[in-house]
């Protein structure tokens, strides 16, 4: 292995190149932009190769990294596999730091070519594979140095398809809570005209199948049907559904046709997105399968209370012992119109659950951690 560069104190840092193939702007962006901003150098020089997407390329030019363009056809991609092993060799990289199935293929394949680097697969996703992804998978592992899993869930998923338990790490992706203290402003609220004593729904999320956004506006539209049948003394409120993606038209499309549209806001792809929390009162996760959650970490940082959906990881944050938030069956409208009505008439219970779960994630969810844990996988 090499020894990195060397500072002008003389300590060394590793080089890491992360392989992604599509460049964009979701969870797995962050995570490496999380990474970059308590290591990138520091004890590490970070180098990001991807092969289409330019949404990303702000985020990361932002920190000084350097992006190469690799493009990778497929998984089995030996004309990438050849010449990603000439760009390490060329940049003297220590560590391959992979995210996906097909960047982490080409990563081993690569080694056929006599590329030296270290090969560390991150898992992100919690899905059943097909039988042939599992086998491929158990195939290509092999040569793994080792494989992250961000999540309870997910690490229980891999062994499950037979990955070796003594290869996985186990290491949640963490948050800097210290981004978070500033005070919010009141922009956000004055460029959607909310007012400030409106209640401020929101959910962070791509707007993809699994993200489950038709569950959740017909949830709200079965909350305003139990609000006007019993009567209750609700003030006025606003949901605001944060993200882009292949189905944002269609739901926006399916609020209209729910009659939800005074009501919902969509506001696109936001870079604001600490704002946008800061200025909300209650924060929704609808999805049906999630390998994590940093979006709830997020809302949690930002002191608001959080409804989510026990689809995976999202329980290993939320849950019914911590008493730090409330968790819902996927699926179940009723309970998440109910759970939503609940918060929005209890204000010390929303107080309640958003201190319990900032509590939680100060002590088991810290970004410092992850960074550390990352780190010395890098090393040894």
């Amino acid at each position: 292995m090499n020894l990195g560069i060397k500072l002008k104190d003389g300590d060394w840092v590793l080089k890491v190149l992360h392989l992604i193939n599509y460049l964009g702007n979701g969870g797995t962006e962050v995570y490496i932009q999380s990474l970059a901003k308590k290591l990138h150098n520091k004890k590490c020089k970070f180098y990001i190769a991807y092969s289409e997407g330019e949404m990303g390329r702000q985020m990361f030019q932002e920190l000084g990294i350097d992006l190469i363009n690799l493009k990778m056809q497929n998984p089995f991609d030996l004309r990438a596999a050849k010449e990603l092993k000439d760009i390490c060799k060329d940049l003297s990289i220590d560590v391959i730091h992979t995210h996906f199935l097909r960047e982490n293929y080409i990563s081993i394949l690569s080694k056929l070519f006599g590329n030296s680097p270290k090969v560390i697969n991150t898992r992100h996703m919690l899905f059943e594979n097909t039988k042939t992804a599992i086998l491929l998978n158990k195939l290509f592992t092999r040569k793994n140095d080792h494989i992250i899993a961000v999540s309870e869930s997910v690490k229980d998923q891999l062994i499950s398809e037979g990955i070796p338990e003594d290869k996985i790490k186990l290491i949640y992706t963490g948050i800097d809570l210290d981004e978070w203290r500033s005070q919010s402003d009141l922009s956000f609220r004055k460029e959607f005209k909310i007012s400030e004593d409106e209640l401020i729904i929101t959910s962070v999320s791509r707007f993809s199948k699994e993200k489950g956004h038709d569950f959740f506006l017909e949830s709200i539209k079965l909350m305003e049907d139990y609000i006007k049948e019993k009567d209750l003394a609700i003030g006025k409120y606003r949901f605001v559904l944060v993200g882009d993606g292949r189905y944002f038209d269609s739901m926006k499309e399916k609020a209209k046709e729910l009659g939800l549209e005074d009501r919902v806001i969509f506001t696109g792809f936001r870079r604001d997105i600490k704002n946008i929390l800061k200025s909300s009162d209650i924060f929704v996760s609808h999805s049906s399968n999630e390998a994590f959650g940093i979006s709830i970490l997020e809302a949690i940082a930002a002191m608001i209370p959080v409804i989510t959906t026990n689809s995976g990881g999202t329980r290993e944050i939320i849950n019914p012992d911590y008493k730090n938030g409330i968790l819902i069956q996927f699926g179940d409208r009723e309970e998440m119109a109910l759970s939503i009505v609940k918060l929005m008439q209890d204000k010390s219970l929303r107080q309640q659950l958003s201190k319990r779960a900032y509590e939680l994630v100060e002590d088991k969810f810290s970004l410092d951690k992850t960074a550390e844990f990352t780190y010395n996988l890098y090393e040894v």
